[in-house]
């Protein structure tokens, strides 16, 4: 048959894919969905969105501190996505907000091409580009590449993930960068992504290896 003539497999559900990597125990992912479960809206209107966002803060905020101890935690924008970060520390904590349409082929390339970076560590976005985040600043940290990329079963979901957000402008979403208990280090050691799909809320943690 023709491949203008073959039928297109059906794309499966985002919170099927998720659920689906879960159950089959891939390396390098765990769920958290539960720990929000509690604040999560039954309607997905703005002011419960707004609401839960201000869980999702808090949440990211005490599992800082709990590890990170002495913070000097601030919340502001980037002028795409609302920000979490330890100004003691210099490192960002949580980027949050609804995904955005964005234009093809509008990345600035060589500006990250240009962004100080670090051997055997991508620049990783934690909204990505495709999705409204920004180049650089506080949406910029150092991510391994199995996650960034492709190349394996974390790094795919991950990929889906930002597909389904790209493909769907307003979803809100969430990346809770989690470091070790060490105030001077900047890599994280896992990010969790969350987000409010249309078929349920659902919260994956990813080891940044």
């Amino acid at each position: 048959m023709p491949a203008s003539k073959r039928k297109r497999r059906p794309s499966m559900p985002i919170t099927q894919r998720v659920d689906e990597a879960i159950a089959a125990g891939l390396p390098g992912i765990r769920a958290n969905t539960t720990t929000y479960l509690p604040y999560v809206p039954v309607e997905a209107n703005a002011q419960a969105v707004a609401r839960f966002a201000e869980d999702v803060v808090d949440i990211a905020a005490d599992c800082y501190r709990h590890t990170a101890g002495e913070s000097q935690l601030y919340t502001f924008t980037d002028g795409a996505f609302d920000v979490l970060f330890d100004l003691a520390a210099k490192r960002t904590v949580l980027m949050h907000g609804r995904s955005k349409h964005t234009a093809p082929n509008t990345r600035d390339n060589s500006y990250h091409r240009g962004y100080p970076g670090r051997s055997g560590f991508d620049k990783g976005h934690a909204m990505s580009h495709a999705q409204g985040g920004l180049e650089g600043g506080p949406n910029y940290f150092l991510q391994s590449p199995g996650t960034n990329r492709r190349i394996s079963p974390a790094g795919k979901l991950w990929r889906d993930i930002e597909t389904h957000l790209t493909k769907h402008p307003g979803t809100y979403a969430f990346v809770r960068l989690i470091y070790p208990v060490d105030a001077t280090v900047d890599v994280p050691t896992a990010m969790e992504y969350g987000a409010l799909f249309t078929e349920g809320f659902r919260s994956v943690v990813f080891d940044n290896a």
